[in-house]
């Protein structure tokens, strides 16, 4: 075996054994990196697990779908215009002109329309928006019981419920032909959707199963004064709908202000959605970050002290052959065991929360290989930096001066 091989694998022995007959103090040290490592692996895998669900929620939109928003929004740098929210000038006439366009195959016109849901006493406050039936078929919908409103309804007051409002209101899974009051205003159901992973979802109060669709006729039939907050485009499977999204620029912008409105692809509202999430990411892991420069600096603490305290074992290995570099080693392996120690033991919580709340909760942290090695890569980073200073001053400590100590 390599001489300087070999001085290694003793220096580690060593340090091994340092922390063996130190196993108290060296428990309580690692405590420290140990919070830190859970702290970041389960606020990133929670992180990834919440991008995730919303990419799921997002592409339900359908495939092929476009997004005209009733306010301009930068695609390319996250902004929140508060006319998202508020007044829209959109109007059936723009979703009309846009099915001239080549490649686009229908359009739907969309209302968020606000307030609870009321059956006799009970209530439930889902989603409620009136939607044309077009709808129907840019969002794929799974029926649990009932149909879908057509075309051939009119201006009946029927609406489609969804699977979560619907036993809200229906323990006895018994809504069909049920009439509830939104707003004060009658509507009979006729169909019930159903989505089981959209139940499970952390956003399902506001998914797409969390929902009653209601005819878009004839909700504007009732409520003249109703705004479209949004027209949704669907374009056809051999088109790209980034190659389409100039053309409905062009043609909106001969009815509307620039201001008015915005045309996004599914990709593109992923891009805002996600760049919103790295920037709380990359808070949160500032902030964790404290917590790993404290649990460094208990590891330098500790260290310190343990070099002073041990000076006599300093002094008999230096005495008996053991080199400056190999004190050094010893010590600098002693705090980068430490914090290993305390990474691994993190890691293992980390993943035993995630499977409980993966488990028993709607949220589905992700922790991926990539985030194992981030975080070990970390913990030996740590160790290296703050086990730096002790393991010199173990190094320099003079053996005679060392032995005489004790």
């Amino acid at each position: 075996m390599n001489l300087n091989v070999k001085r290694a694998w003793i220096n580690l022995a060593e340090a091994a054994r340092g922390l063996r007959e130190q196993w108290q103090r060296a428990t309580l040290t690692a405590t420290g990196i140990m919070v830190a490592v859970v702290a970041i692996t389960l606020l990133i895998g929670v992180g990834r697990g919440v991008q995730t669900d919303i990419a799921g929620q997002i592409k339900s939109l359908g495939v092929n779908v476009v997004i005209v928003l009733p306010a301009r929004v930068d695609p390319s740098a996250f902004s929140f215009n508060p006319n998202l929210g508020g007044q829209s000038y959109l109007t059936k006439e723009n979703a009309a002109s846009l099915k001239s366009i080549s490649g686009v195959i229908d359009t739907s016109l969309l209302t968020f329309v606000g307030g609870g849901v009321r059956y006799g006493k009970k209530e439930s406050y889902p989603v409620v928006i009136a939607a044309q039936q077009s709808w129907f078929s840019m969002h794929e919908v799974k029926l649990r019981e009932g149909r879908l409103y057509a075309t051939t309804d009119g201006n009946q007051p029927i609406c489609v419920i969804g699977s979560i409002a619907a036993d809200e209101l229906f323990p006895d899974k018994k809504a069909i032909g049920k009439s509830v009051l939104v707003n004060g205003q009658s509507y009979e159901i006729i169909g019930v959707t159903e989505d089981k992973s959209a139940e499970n979802s952390l956003f399902s109060m506001a998914s797409f199963q969390n929902v009653l669709y209601i005819p878009w006729e004839s909700f504007k039939q009732k409520n003249s004064n109703a705004q479209v907050d949004r027209i949704m485009v669907q374009t056809a499977p051999e088109a790209d709908p980034k190659q389409l999204v100039p053309a409905i620029e062009s043609t909106l912008g001969k009815q509307l202000d620039y201001q008015q409105y915005s045309v996004l692809t599914q990709e593109q509202l992923l891009g805002l959605i996600y760049r919103m999430m790295k920037i709380l990411t990359y808070l949160v892991s500032g902030l964790t970050g404290i917590a790993l420069f404290v649990g460094g600096v208990g590891i330098m603490t500790v260290m310190l002290m343990s070099v002073n305290e041990r000076s006599k074992e300093i002094g008999v290995r230096k005495t008996t052959g053991a080199t400056r570099k190999d004190l050094f080693f010893q010590f600098l392996f002693e705090a980068i065991l430490l914090a290993l120690a305390g990474g691994a033991v993190g890691l293992a919580i980390s993943y035993t929360v995630s499977a409980i709340l993966t488990q028993y909760t709607v949220i589905k942290p992700e922790i991926s290989l990539g985030l194992v090695a981030f975080s070990i890569g970390v913990s030996t980073l740590i160790g290296t930096v703050f086990g730096l200073i002790p393991a010199s001053h173990a190094a320099r400590k003079d053996p005679v001066d060392a032995l005489r100590s004790e």
